[in-house]
């Protein structure tokens, strides 16, 4: 896969820095179910879990409008 996992991108990503079997979020603390990161292209991720979805990280570099 070239690119970035959708987890990564996400604003609820909690361990950026540590190995993909340790990844951690807001909708998942105990760590991301593997079929969660391997199928996320056909996964909207609208729900994760516990009622928080996927939204992206505000991007600061962006030119203002």
């Amino acid at each position: 896969m070239i690119g970035r996992f959708k987890c990564e991108m996400c604003k609820h990503f909690l361990t950026p820095n540590d190995n993909i079997r340790n990844w951690k979020c807001a909708a998942f603390p105990q760590g991301i179910p593997e079929m969660k990161i391997a199928f996320i292209t056909r996964d909207l991720c609208v729900d994760c879990n516990n009622g928080i979805g996927f939204e992206p990280i505000e991007n600061n570099n962006k030119p203002s409008e």
